[in-house]
């Protein structure tokens, strides 16, 4: 009976263990930012010229400071989304997914965003656990 109560002391200390390292890692962990680096120079540049021809008249800098802003600590997601749904306005949902990323990188550059080495991929889920944070924070 000794020894079953011993086991039993063992077993509930390392759970109280593993859930006092679980609860310290949880309190600690960030999210990933788009200041984290979460497109590519290459995809920026790929962007540019489709962004010219396609955003840059009815959209210019000061249009997606403004729009980061407002979407302070929203996944990158929602902004993607609502950018294939609506844009471009004469022809939305037009574009090919990585035109998309592609011109999403452009406008992060613009607005003073580092690139980073993993390309912006929203096939691979990874947008969801991205935020934004307005420009210059």
């Amino acid at each position: 009976m000794m020894k079953m109560v011993n086991v039993k002391r063992s077993v509930m200390s390392m759970v109280a263990a593993s859930a006092a390292v679980f609860a310290v890692s949880c309190a600690t962990a960030q999210p990933a930012t788009i200041k984290d680096g979460v497109y590519t120079a290459e995809q920026a540049a790929a962007g540019k010229e489709l962004y010219e021809r396609r955003c840059g008249a009815c959209h210019n800098v000061d249009f997606y400071r403004n729009t980061f802003t407002n979407r302070n600590n929203q996944p990158l997601q929602y902004l993607f989304e609502e950018i294939i749904v609506n844009m471009p306005a004469d022809m939305p949902g037009s574009m090919m997914d990585n035109e998309y990323e592609n011109v999403l990188a452009h406008i992060m550059s613009l607005l003073g965003y580092a690139a980073g080495d993993q390309e912006l991929s929203y096939a691979s889920g990874t947008m969801s656990d991205v935020v934004i944070v307005p420009p210059g924070q």
